[in-house]
């Protein structure tokens, strides 16, 4: 018994002993690095740089060492995106293994792109801002209002023209139809100039590449860009947009309150209320009055700091592109107009005499030689003529193009005389506008150059740009993609968003300027909704764009403008010329691209 006992005890103890594995080796415990995953390379290193590395950063794509890399990186995210969705569908049946086509095609336009960041740093901007762009406007409000005053009258042929027609009359254009339809071929013959400009001759030469180029930037523009831009439901979007949410702390109207199915059920709660203020009462309406005005006081002394700060800096800073006077080609070979505008300022009437005409030999007698007088006059003669240096240019006015514009929206066309508008009068507002007018015709010397400072300082900084960038993507390419055609909103939705609009700008307005608009509410709601209206027309926006797309080119690339020489037929404005000075022409037949 003792003997098998025993070994049962040695079979136990044998089987509760640990069981060494190969794991609770020692020298098997060393704890192995995790590994992350690689990081994924990006679309624009996938498509446009095959051969770079990975964890290598993108070549940079401006030449401004400034520049911001965010905006590097969005640029070519564009690029990428555009053509993957534009060359790829049609390139990889014809070849799908070659990986130098988008390549070969980035480094074109790698070069477009900085001859354009050169053209538009040498470029002085801000009379495109503004002073073209507000005249423009300002035009296109008053042939607006000009042609629907003519709906309906014997200079619509009899009632039967439409206003497109109608407007179409006012700023006829060779690139758009009556009916606002964009001429596809126009946007092709100035992306080919472009394109003609900006690229060296070897590169523009070879007729594959650069119709590749130009075809997607004519598609991305003519099928994307501006039949969305025109619609008037699209820029009533991006107001409300750019206006933001309506804040939801406003204010119910009194005769609306909120009702639930119980509130007859509930039993109202009403408070006694003493007859006479209490020193709690009283001590809580001081405190709050108090922190009241030392919040307003806070703001104020920040906004002075703020201003006095950018008045500073406006005045130290210096102007980024010097303002020299034009020398214009003179039309009608009529010398120098220079010289005819010192002359024209200068006049000579019969009977006086013209200082810029020598006198004759022998007019005046000489005086008696050998006198100390006549040396010093002799010496004085032979000293070299002093040249006065030329008058510096005026500073540029950037004040009056938008004082027309905001006179021009603030001035709504009268309305019917069974409106009940007509019995109100605008009296207040005329002279409000007229205060304001000289205010600001006070401050333009200082507002020409506060104008610039803030448009290269504040919009096109590098994060404005890369927001710009950035939305442009989303908006024409979503989720990498391009956009599908938008869907108009039906008339219902339409009527309705800009309704949305008008109320939302009568909120925007502070209380004080609305007396700028009207005297009653119904006045302002008549003055915000005449300023909707030149924006109300497909066809008409149409037109706008299209001609502010000309003052961008001509403004970027002067080559591509030109000026019609000889009396061809007086114009509206009595020049002899037919077209302005920097104005599009089409080309000719023979430089027409295929």
């Amino acid at each position: 018994m003792s003997v098998a006992g025993t070994a049962t005890t040695n079979l136990a103890h044998r089987a509760r002993q640990p069981t060494r594995s190969i794991r609770s080796n020692p020298s098997s415990l060393v704890v192995e690095p995790t590994r992350l995953p690689a990081k994924q390379p990006t679309l624009a290193k996938r498509l446009l740089f095959p051969l770079l590395p990975p964890d290598a950063s993108l070549p940079p794509l401006l030449i401004t060492p400034s520049a911001h890399s965010e905006l590097n990186s969005e640029l070519y995210d564009f690029i990428a995106i555009a053509l993957r969705a534009h060359v790829n569908p049609w390139w990889t049946k014809i070849t799908r293994y070659d990986k130098e086509f988008l390549p070969h095609i980035t480094r074109i336009l790698t070069d477009v792109v900085r001859v354009l960041e050169t053209r538009l740093i040498s470029t002085d901007l801000s009379p495109l801002v503004f002073r073209d762009l507000p005249a423009i406007l300002n035009q296109h409000c008053i042939d607006y209002r000009n042609a629907r005053s003519k709906l309906l009258t014997s200079y619509a042929s009899g009632g039967t023209a439409s206003l497109p027609l109608l407007f179409h009359q006012m700023q006829s254009h060779m690139a758009i139809s009556p009916e606002g339809v964009v001429n596809e071929e126009y946007v092709r013959q100035a992306v080919d100039n472009i394109l003609k400009t900006c690229l060296p001759s070897e590169d523009y030469e070879p007729e594959p590449e650069r119709f590749i180029i130009r075809e997607i930037v004519v598609k991305i523009l003519a099928g994307g860009v501006i039949p969305r831009v025109t619609q008037p439901w699209f820029i009533f979007k991006l107001m409300l947009d750019f206006l933001g949410p309506e804040s939801s702390d406003d204010p119910a109207p009194p005769d609306v309150q909120p009702t639930s199915p119980d509130n007859d059920s509930r039993p109202t709660i009403t408070r006694a209320t003493s007859g006479h203020l209490s020193f709690q009462t009283i001590a809580i309406f001081v405190l709050s009055a108090v922190r009241s005005i030392s919040g307003i006081c806070l703001t104020l002394i920040h906004a002075y700091k703020q201003a006095l700060e950018t008045i500073k800096k406006v005045n130290e800073s210096k102007p980024l592109f010097p303002q020299s006077i034009p020398i214009r080609p003179d039309p009608f070979g009529l010398g120098d107009i220079k010289e005819e505008s010192s002359q024209s300022t200068n006049p000579v009437f019969p009977g006086t005499l013209d200082p810029s005409t020598p006198l004759p030999s022998g007019t005046i007698p000489p005086s008696p030689p050998h006198t100390r007088t006549s040396s010093m006059v002799s010496s004085l003669q032979s000293l070299p003529p002093v040249v006065p240096p030329p008058p510096s240019p005026p500073p540029p006015n950037y004040t009056h193009a938008s004082l027309q514009l905001i006179s021009t929206l603030l001035a709504p066309p009268l309305p019917s005389l069974t409106s009940p508008l007509t019995q109100y009068s605008n009296s207040v507002s005329l002279a409000l506008r007229h205060v304001l007018s000289m205010i600001l015709n006070l401050l333009s010397p200082f507002l020409s150059r506060l104008l610039p400072y803030l448009l290269y300082t504040r919009v096109f900084s590098s994060n404005m740009l890369c927001v710009m960038v950035k939305s442009a993507r989303k908006a024409l390419f979503p989720e990498g993609w391009p956009a599908p055609p938008p869907v108009d909103p039906t008339p219902e939705e339409q009527i309705e968003l800009r309704k949305k609009l008008e109320r939302r700008l009568q909120t925007f307005i502070p209380g004080p300027l609305t007396h700028l608009l009207g005297p009653t509410p119904a006045a302002v709601s008549y003055t915000i909704s005449s300023m909707l209206d030149p924006l109300s027309s497909q066809a008409c926006n149409a037109h706008l764009f299209v001609f502010v797309l000309d003052l961008v080119l001509v403004t970027v690339f002067p080559e591509m403008g030109v000026m019609v020489e000889g009396p061809v037929g007086a114009s509206d404005n009595g020049s002899m010329l037919s077209r302005r000075e920097g104005e599009m022409t089409p080309p000719r037949p023979n430089s027409r691209p295929p």
